[in-house]
Order: C-alpha cells, then sequence, then structure tokens
C-alpha cells in the first residue's frame, strides 16, 4: 500500500513538472518527465499487485491492468511526439489512439474477469446495455463537436471509434460498479479519462491553446491511470 501510495505520488508531481515544461515548449526534457510520470503510475500499480496478493494466472485483472498501464506509457510517449514533430501530425494521432484502445481493451478484459466473479449473471446485460449507451453518447460527442468548432477533417472516423471504445469502458465501469462499489475506485478512473480526452480534443481538434488547458488535460489523465492502478489493491479476487 505505501509503495502505492508514493509512486502514485511521485506520478503527479512528475506530471505537473512536466506540464510546466510542456507550456513553454514540447522538447525532449519534457517528454523525459512525461515518460517518468508515465512510469510511475505502471510503478503504482506493480506495488499494487504486490500489496494485493495476486493468483498469478495469465488472465488475472492485476496483470491486465497492468498490461494497459503499460499500453497508456506508449501512448503518452506516441502522442508527445505528435507536437513534437508536427510534420507528422496524424501518423502519431493514429499510433497513440491505437495505443490507449488496446490499453482499454486491456482494461475491458480486466472488467469483464472481476464481473463474471462478483455477478455472473448480469455480465451479458452490462455489456449490451453499455454498447447501447455508447453507441448514444458516441453519436451525440461527433454531432456536438461541429457546435464546438471542432474540426477533425481525415481523423474522424480514428475519433469515433475511439470515442466508442472509450464511452463503452465509461458506461461498462459505472455499470459495473453499481453492484460492486468497491469498483468506484476503476470507474472513477474511467470518468477521469474521459474528461481528460475531451479537453484534449478541444486542444486537437477546436484550437484550443491556452495553457491552462495543458494542466487540465494531463492532471485528469495521471489521475485516472492512478485511480486504476491503485484499483488493483482491491479488485483482485
Amino acid at each position: 500500500m505505501t509503495g502505492t501510495l508514493i509512486f502514485g505520488i511521485f506520478s503527479l508531481i512528475f506530471c505537473i513538472l512536466f506540464c510546466i515544461f510542456r507550456a513553454n515548449k514540447a522538447n525532449v526534457y519534457s517528454l523525459i518527465l512525461k515518460i517518468v510520470a508515465s512510469l510511475c503510475f505502471i510503478l503504482c500499480g506493480i506495488f499494487a499487485v504486490r500489496g494485493a496478493s495476486p493468483s498469478g494466472n495469465l488472465l488475472s485483472i492485476d496483470l491486465l491492468i497492468i498490461c494497459g498501464l503499460v499500453c497508456g506509457l506508449v501512448g503518452d510517449i506516441v502522442l508527445d511526439l505528435k507536437v513534437m514533430y508536427p510534420q507528422q501530425n496524424n501518423q502519431y494521432f493514429i499510433s497513440g489512439t491505437s495505443a490507449f484502445s488496446l490499453g482499454h481493451v486491456f482494461y475491458f478484459l480486466a472488467t469483464v474477469f472481476y464481473n463474471s466473479e462478483i455477478s455472473p449473471k448480469i455480465l451479458p446485460w452490462n455489456i449490451l446495455a453499455s454498447i447501447g449507451i455508447a453507441l448514444i453518447l458516441t453519436t451525440v460527442i461527433m454531432l456536438s463537436s461541429k457546435k464546438m468548432n471542432m474540426q477533425f477533417g481525415k481523423m474522424f472516423y480514428v475519433v469515433a471509434f475511439y470515442s466508442l471504445i472509450l464511452t463503452f469502458m465509461l458506461s461498462y465501469s459505472i455499470a459495473v460498479a453499481i453492484f460492486s462499489p468497491i469498483f468506484w475506485i476503476f470507474a472513477g478512473g474511467m470518468i477521469a479519462f474521459i474528461l481528460s480526452d475531451l479537453v484534449l480534443s478541444m486542444q486537437y481538434f477546436g484550437n484550443r491553446h491556452e495553457k491552462v488547458w495543458i494542466y487540465v488535460n494531463h492532471i485528469l489523465y495521471y489521475l485516472a491511470q492512478i485511480a486504476i492502478a491503485f484499483s488493483i489493491l482491491y479488485l483482485v479476487i
């Protein structure tokens, strides 16, 4: 528990240091700080695994969440390269979004694993309801983006696909948390995740370049990953 807390705090500290550097200019120093911040939330998860006495199975909640956190690290690196090398903007965006999408696949599998243990009868209903809600939310988000002056251009379908994954995970996490209150730690991480990505979309596609959004976006994101890492302490069955 102590190691989990320490690395969670370190992750936030390095996140803020990264934001300070990044608010001035995206360069190799800001990238290093971002990598360290992301490594810290992975270590947060690893220490949570040690504190939770995991089962050791290949398909277990703890290992799946760690894989998701590692995908987050990869996505963090690639999206910062997007800012450092704007001439390859679309390639880095697709690669970074793919890494985060894969991370959500691991989070989904971890959630299914947990859902199947605590309430297997409602598992298919949770998934079906979450798919329906995700379709509605994604449609609303994509339609409302025009009113927010966001221009997705060639990335429209990439954004729509990722939005579908993210809103599904948000809906599914909340559905599981309703029947298992301890899961609200994980679901809270997903709420912070989608808020962070909404801010990021405003930055990337809505020309919102105010420095304050750099802090809002990244603090929300790191709080999300830290919460998900912390959830290992309470979800390992």
